[in-house]
Protein backbone atom coordinates (compact mmCIF):
# COMPACT_ATOMS: atom_id res chain seq x y z
CA UNK A 1 0.00 0.00 0.00
CA UNK A 2 1.49 3.74 -0.94
CA UNK A 3 2.90 5.53 2.23
CA UNK A 4 0.86 7.95 4.17
CA UNK A 5 -2.26 6.97 1.93
CA UNK A 6 -4.00 4.68 4.73
CA UNK A 7 -6.60 7.25 5.98
CA UNK A 8 -7.65 7.72 2.42
CA UNK A 9 -7.72 4.52 1.51
CA UNK A 10 -9.82 3.55 4.92
CA UNK A 11 -12.23 6.26 3.72
CA UNK A 12 -12.50 4.98 0.18
CA UNK A 13 -13.06 1.28 1.32
CA UNK A 14 -15.99 2.20 3.27
CA UNK A 15 -17.75 4.31 0.89
CA UNK A 16 -16.83 1.63 -1.67
CA UNK A 17 -18.04 -0.92 0.17
CA UNK A 18 -21.54 0.96 1.38
CA UNK A 19 -21.63 1.56 -2.97
CA UNK A 20 -20.59 -0.74 -4.25
CA UNK A 21 -21.75 -3.61 -2.82
CA UNK A 22 -20.49 -7.26 -3.16
CA UNK A 23 -18.21 -7.37 -5.99
CA UNK A 24 -19.24 -11.16 -6.95
CA UNK A 25 -22.65 -9.42 -7.91
CA UNK A 26 -20.70 -6.45 -9.84
CA UNK A 27 -21.48 -6.19 -13.66
CA UNK A 28 -18.42 -6.74 -15.87
CA UNK A 29 -18.00 -5.41 -18.86
CA UNK A 30 -17.81 -8.32 -21.48
CA UNK A 31 -16.30 -6.25 -24.56
CA UNK A 32 -16.32 -7.25 -27.84
CA UNK A 33 -12.36 -7.20 -28.79
CA UNK A 34 -13.31 -8.13 -32.18
CA UNK A 35 -16.95 -6.03 -32.91
CA UNK A 36 -16.39 -2.54 -33.14
CA UNK A 37 -19.78 -2.28 -34.58
CA UNK A 38 -21.16 -3.32 -30.85
CA UNK A 39 -19.15 -1.48 -29.02
CA UNK A 40 -20.76 1.66 -30.81
CA UNK A 41 -24.06 0.60 -30.39
CA UNK A 42 -23.73 -0.68 -26.67
CA UNK A 43 -21.83 2.52 -25.45
CA UNK A 44 -24.84 4.74 -26.94
CA UNK A 45 -27.80 2.79 -26.19
CA UNK A 46 -27.06 1.84 -23.01
CA UNK A 47 -26.70 4.99 -21.58
CA UNK A 48 -29.87 5.37 -19.18
CA UNK A 49 -31.35 2.61 -20.54
CA UNK A 50 -31.53 -0.87 -19.10
CA UNK A 51 -29.26 -3.53 -20.58
CA UNK A 52 -32.03 -5.52 -21.95
CA UNK A 53 -32.56 -2.86 -24.56
CA UNK A 54 -29.10 -3.36 -26.08
CA UNK A 55 -29.56 -7.56 -25.75
CA UNK A 56 -33.10 -6.75 -27.89
CA UNK A 57 -30.95 -4.51 -30.50
CA UNK A 58 -28.25 -6.65 -30.78
CA UNK A 59 -30.69 -9.37 -31.69
CA UNK A 60 -32.18 -7.78 -34.29
CA UNK A 61 -28.93 -6.35 -35.85
CA UNK A 62 -27.55 -10.23 -36.04
CA UNK A 63 -30.60 -11.15 -37.28
CA UNK A 64 -30.31 -8.56 -40.38
CA UNK A 65 -26.25 -9.08 -40.66
CA UNK A 66 -27.13 -13.08 -40.72
CA UNK A 67 -28.92 -12.81 -43.44
CA UNK A 68 -26.56 -10.36 -45.34
CA UNK A 69 -23.91 -13.53 -44.47
CA UNK A 70 -22.36 -11.26 -42.09
CA UNK A 71 -21.16 -11.85 -38.40
CA UNK A 72 -22.04 -8.99 -35.89
CA UNK A 73 -18.99 -10.51 -33.54
CA UNK A 74 -17.35 -9.50 -36.02
CA UNK A 75 -18.46 -6.17 -37.36
CA UNK A 76 -16.56 -3.04 -37.38
CA UNK A 77 -17.90 0.69 -38.33
CA UNK A 78 -18.01 0.55 -41.79
CA UNK A 79 -19.83 -2.86 -41.79
CA UNK A 80 -22.38 -0.66 -39.36
CA UNK A 81 -22.20 2.22 -41.45
CA UNK A 82 -23.45 0.37 -43.93
CA UNK A 83 -26.43 -1.02 -42.51
CA UNK A 84 -27.00 2.83 -42.52
CA UNK A 85 -26.48 3.48 -46.17
CA UNK A 86 -28.53 0.17 -46.73
CA UNK A 87 -31.88 1.48 -45.19
CA UNK A 88 -32.06 4.93 -46.22
CA UNK A 89 -30.93 7.11 -42.60
CA UNK A 90 -31.10 7.04 -38.90
CA UNK A 91 -34.82 6.88 -38.81
CA UNK A 92 -35.45 3.44 -40.72
CA UNK A 93 -32.16 2.33 -39.42
CA UNK A 94 -33.86 2.93 -35.80
CA UNK A 95 -37.29 1.62 -36.92
CA UNK A 96 -35.69 -1.61 -38.50
CA UNK A 97 -32.65 -2.14 -35.63
CA UNK A 98 -32.78 0.27 -33.15
CA UNK A 99 -35.50 2.20 -31.67
CA UNK A 100 -36.66 5.54 -31.48
CA UNK A 101 -35.12 6.72 -28.40
CA UNK A 102 -33.41 10.62 -28.24
CA UNK A 103 -29.84 11.42 -27.23
CA UNK A 104 -31.29 13.61 -24.51
CA UNK A 105 -34.31 14.90 -23.52
CA UNK A 106 -34.21 18.27 -25.32
CA UNK A 107 -37.31 18.64 -27.36
CA UNK A 108 -36.40 17.84 -30.82
CA UNK A 109 -32.75 16.09 -29.91
CA UNK A 110 -31.40 13.54 -32.62
CA UNK A 111 -31.92 9.99 -32.17
CA UNK A 112 -29.61 7.72 -30.52
CA UNK A 113 -29.48 5.82 -34.21
CA UNK A 114 -27.70 9.00 -35.70
CA UNK A 115 -25.55 8.95 -32.67
CA UNK A 116 -24.36 5.39 -33.76
CA UNK A 117 -24.22 6.34 -37.24
CA UNK A 118 -22.33 9.16 -36.63
CA UNK A 119 -19.76 7.95 -34.04
CA UNK A 120 -19.27 5.15 -36.92
CA UNK A 121 -18.78 7.63 -39.68
CA UNK A 122 -16.33 9.90 -37.74
CA UNK A 123 -14.28 6.53 -36.62
CA UNK A 124 -14.04 5.73 -40.29
CA UNK A 125 -12.93 8.72 -41.32
CA UNK A 126 -10.26 8.89 -38.93
CA UNK A 127 -8.92 5.70 -40.28
CA UNK A 128 -10.04 3.24 -36.96
CA UNK A 129 -12.27 0.61 -38.79
CA UNK A 130 -11.92 -2.18 -36.28
CA UNK A 131 -11.63 -2.58 -32.57
CA UNK A 132 -7.84 -3.80 -33.36
CA UNK A 133 -7.42 -0.53 -34.42
CA UNK A 134 -9.02 1.51 -31.86
CA UNK A 135 -6.59 -0.62 -29.56
CA UNK A 136 -3.68 0.85 -31.45
CA UNK A 137 -4.41 4.34 -31.66
CA UNK A 138 -4.77 4.27 -28.23
CA UNK A 139 -1.32 3.91 -27.78
CA UNK A 140 -0.08 6.89 -29.50
CA UNK A 141 -0.94 10.53 -28.97
CA UNK A 142 -3.47 10.45 -31.76
CA UNK A 143 -6.41 8.73 -28.77
CA UNK A 144 -6.67 12.97 -28.01
CA UNK A 145 -8.16 13.21 -31.64
CA UNK A 146 -10.07 10.45 -31.41
CA UNK A 147 -11.74 11.67 -28.61
CA UNK A 148 -12.44 14.93 -29.40
CA UNK A 149 -14.29 14.10 -32.53
CA UNK A 150 -16.17 11.39 -30.73
CA UNK A 151 -17.32 13.93 -28.29
CA UNK A 152 -18.67 15.78 -30.87
CA UNK A 153 -21.20 13.38 -32.03
CA UNK A 154 -25.00 14.16 -30.46
CA UNK A 155 -25.68 13.83 -26.95
CA UNK A 156 -22.29 12.10 -26.55
CA UNK A 157 -20.42 15.73 -24.89
CA UNK A 158 -19.99 14.25 -21.25
CA UNK A 159 -17.18 12.00 -22.11
CA UNK A 160 -19.11 8.29 -20.38
CA UNK A 161 -19.82 6.54 -23.97
CA UNK A 162 -16.35 7.85 -25.19
CA UNK A 163 -15.03 6.08 -22.09
CA UNK A 164 -17.52 3.04 -22.39
CA UNK A 165 -16.68 2.31 -25.76
CA UNK A 166 -12.82 2.25 -25.34
CA UNK A 167 -13.98 -0.33 -21.78
CA UNK A 168 -15.69 -2.22 -24.57
CA UNK A 169 -13.07 -2.67 -27.02
CA UNK A 170 -10.79 -3.71 -24.65
CA UNK A 171 -9.05 -0.72 -24.10
CA UNK A 172 -6.85 -0.58 -20.66
CA UNK A 173 -6.26 1.66 -18.30
CA UNK A 174 -8.80 4.12 -19.47
CA UNK A 175 -11.64 3.98 -16.32
CA UNK A 176 -9.94 6.33 -14.51
CA UNK A 177 -11.50 9.56 -15.83
CA UNK A 178 -13.19 13.22 -14.24
CA UNK A 179 -16.03 10.92 -12.73
CA UNK A 180 -13.89 8.62 -10.41
CA UNK A 181 -11.58 11.64 -10.15
CA UNK A 182 -15.01 13.52 -8.69
CA UNK A 183 -15.71 10.26 -6.59
CA UNK A 184 -12.30 10.17 -4.90
CA UNK A 185 -12.48 13.82 -4.20
CA UNK A 186 -15.68 13.70 -2.48
CA UNK A 187 -15.49 10.64 -0.31
CA UNK A 188 -12.05 12.94 0.68
CA UNK A 189 -14.02 15.72 0.93
CA UNK A 190 -11.48 17.84 -0.68
CA UNK A 191 -11.76 19.53 -4.54
CA UNK A 192 -11.28 17.91 -7.47
CA UNK A 193 -8.46 19.77 -8.16
CA UNK A 194 -6.55 18.11 -5.61
CA UNK A 195 -7.11 14.68 -6.98
CA UNK A 196 -4.98 14.14 -9.94
CA UNK A 197 -5.80 11.25 -12.21
CA UNK A 198 -2.81 8.99 -11.23
CA UNK A 199 -3.44 9.78 -7.49
CA UNK A 200 -7.26 8.27 -7.79
CA UNK A 201 -6.25 5.55 -9.53
CA UNK A 202 -3.02 4.65 -7.23
CA UNK A 203 -6.31 4.74 -4.22
CA UNK A 204 -8.57 2.66 -6.04
CA UNK A 205 -5.74 0.33 -6.65
CA UNK A 206 -4.88 0.56 -2.82
CA UNK A 207 -8.67 -0.29 -2.20
CA UNK A 208 -8.48 -3.25 -4.48
CA UNK A 209 -5.48 -4.93 -2.43
CA UNK A 210 -7.36 -4.24 0.96
CA UNK A 211 -10.38 -6.25 -0.38
CA UNK A 212 -9.33 -8.51 -2.55
CA UNK A 213 -11.28 -7.12 -4.94
CA UNK A 214 -9.40 -6.92 -8.90
CA UNK A 215 -8.48 -3.76 -9.71
CA UNK A 216 -9.15 -3.18 -13.04
CA UNK A 217 -12.48 -4.75 -12.20
CA UNK A 218 -13.20 -2.27 -8.82
CA UNK A 219 -12.06 1.30 -10.98
CA UNK A 220 -15.01 -0.26 -13.72
CA UNK A 221 -17.42 -0.54 -10.60
CA UNK A 222 -16.58 3.20 -9.53
CA UNK A 223 -16.83 4.32 -13.10
CA UNK A 224 -20.40 2.92 -13.02
CA UNK A 225 -21.37 4.21 -9.86
CA UNK A 226 -19.85 7.24 -10.34
CA UNK A 227 -21.23 7.72 -13.88
CA UNK A 228 -24.39 6.42 -12.58
CA UNK A 229 -24.94 2.93 -14.45
CA UNK A 230 -26.12 -0.05 -12.30
CA UNK A 231 -23.05 -1.66 -10.76
CA UNK A 232 -24.51 -4.82 -9.98
CA UNK A 233 -26.24 -7.56 -11.70
CA UNK A 234 -30.19 -7.62 -10.85
CA UNK A 235 -31.42 -10.30 -8.54
CA UNK A 236 -32.69 -13.27 -10.07
CA UNK A 237 -36.00 -14.40 -8.76
CA UNK A 238 -35.98 -17.49 -6.80
CA UNK A 239 -38.97 -19.73 -8.00
CA UNK A 240 -41.48 -21.28 -6.00
CA UNK A 241 -41.74 -24.68 -5.21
Amino acid sequence: MSAGVDSRVGALVGACERDLGDAAEWITPRGYPDGLALCIIDAIYSTGARHVTVENIFERYGIYRAAQGGDIAEDGAPELLGTFHELGDASEWANTIGNRRPTSSTPGAPLKAQAVKDAASRLVDLGIPTAADLREVADSDALDAVKKSWLTVPGQRSGVTWAYVLMLAGVSGVKVDRSIVRYVARILDVSVDEVAVATASELIRDVAQVKGWDPEYTEQAIWRFASKRPVRQPAVPVAAD
